[in-house]
């Protein structure tokens, strides 16, 4: 199972945000079908003006939020 650093913030509109599966959620990004919002900002950037995408929302950018 691969564990996964994701942002709190992030968000998906996919039935794979509701699972604990790891992999089941990797598997979603990987298919890279599914627009990314911040729950900050509502928008596809976040508060420090960049993009959102689960490679891009990681722990060293300054708007960062451990889940």
């Amino acid at each position: 199972m691969t564990k996964l650093k994701l942002c709190v913030n992030l968000r998906w509109k996919s039935a794979s945000r509701e699972s604990d599966d790891d992999d089941e959620i990797l598997a979603a990004f990987l298919r890279n079908q599914v627009p990314y919002t911040c729950l900050s900002t509502c928008q596809s950037w976040g508060p420090d003006g960049e993009i959102v995408a689960p490679e891009l929302c990681e722990p060293g950018r300054t708007c960062f939020h451990a889940r």
